[in-house]
């Protein structure tokens, strides 16, 4: 379960957390090739963002501090999953430690301010 402080701030960036949920899996999903999608906190907006990033070098994102990231390279579902990007980040949001994520955004709370 997500922690109430977490919530408020998902349901002021995203509207919901079902809508955070829709578009980290849509943007995880959808990394052309291999990356990762990322939900993190943006100290200058003060915001949640998702941001999507490619291979290592593509879309570096700067000024954000990942809270929790899908790591969507084929070494991380490959073996259960074969080919099955989608149905690997789907089965992500039931093991997903929320908890973990409220404690990151914290700690980048402290370090913002």
């Amino acid at each position: 379960m997500v922690s109430l402080d977490l919530l408020k701030r998902i349901e002021k960036n995203f509207g919901s957390f079902d809508k955070l949920k829709i578009l980290i899996a849509a943007t995880s999903k959808n990394v052309d090739g291999n990356g990762w999608g990322i939900l993190a906190y943006q100290p200058y907006s003060d915001s949640l963002v998702i941001l999507q990033c490619e291979n290592h070098e593509k879309l570096t994102q700067w000024g954000a501090i990942p809270l929790l990231v899908i790591d969507v390279w084929e070494h991380a579902y490959y073996l259960k999953y074969k080919n099955k990007r989608t149905d690997f980040v789907d089965a992500l949001f039931n093991i997903i430690n929320w908890d973990n994520v409220a404690m990151r955004l914290n700690d980048a709370l402290k370090l913002t301010r």
